[in-house]
Parts: structure tokens; sequence; C-alpha cells
């Protein structure tokens, strides 16, 4: 059985690709960004017939060039990169079969961290048969 916190430490495991600081759930450095971090947010599962589904946050967090603006380059860099590493993954977990896909991808802005990021909605299915 593969509960949230395991899908948590799958995905810092899988986002140690992007080659930067990683932040799991629940260890989110607050204040300003000052360097490019990823930080993972896994969301609660619900139950179906043969797949526990839910949702997970992977957000990829580049400091602002300047006052307010993004550094677009590199954020198309990640954003790229992510399509690859987070997308179409299936795999086992302590004897349960897994898969995760990205739902959704797109840039944001936090002001008051002074920073974008690319915000990776990713699908977590865990195999509900046995």
């Amino acid at each position: 059985m593969i509960v949230s916190n395991d899908i948590a430490n799958i995905l810092y495991r899988d986002c140690k690709a992007f080659g930067i600081k990683i932040y799991p759930d629940g260890e989110t450095p607050t204040g300003e960004v000052t360097e490019e971090r990823v930080v993972i947010h896994a969301k609660a599962q619900t139950s179906g017939t043969y797949w526990k589904k839910g949702f997970v946050e992977v957000n990829i967090c580049v400091p602002d060039s300047s006052e307010n603006s993004a550094n677009s380059v590199r954020l198309g860099e990640l954003e790229r990169e992510a399509q690859t590493i987070l997308d179409d993954v299936v795999s086992s977990y302590d004897g349960s079969c897994y898969r995760y896909s990205i739902n959704s991808i797109g840039r944001e802005a936090d002001t008051a961290l002074k920073c974008h990021y690319v915000n990776c909605r990713l699908l977590f299915e865990v195999l509900n048969v046995k």
C-alpha cells in the first residue's frame, strides 16, 4: 500500500534528476527565494475500483532576475525538463504498482517570494487490486 508520504518520497527521488535542491512537503523554507528549488506537496488520495488517485503539486521555483521579472529562459528549460522527468511514469514501490503523469503544467508568479515557478500538477495513481 502506498500512502501520501510514500508518494512524496517517490517524487523526491524522481525530482533529483533536476539537479537542484528539493524540499519535501512540510519542510518548505519561508522568505524570499534566492536559489532554485523544487517543492513537493502530496495531496489526499481517493479510492476507486481499480486505482487510488490523488494529485501532487511539484513546483520548480526560480528567483526573479530583477524586480518582478521572470527568468523566462530558465523557466522554459525547467518546464521542458519537467515534461521529460515527470510525465508518464510507471513503476512499483513496496510491492504496489503506481503510475503518474502531468495533469497540467504552467508558469506562475509569487511576488511575495520574489520568484516565478513551473507548477506541475500530477495525477498519481496506485493500483488498488491484489
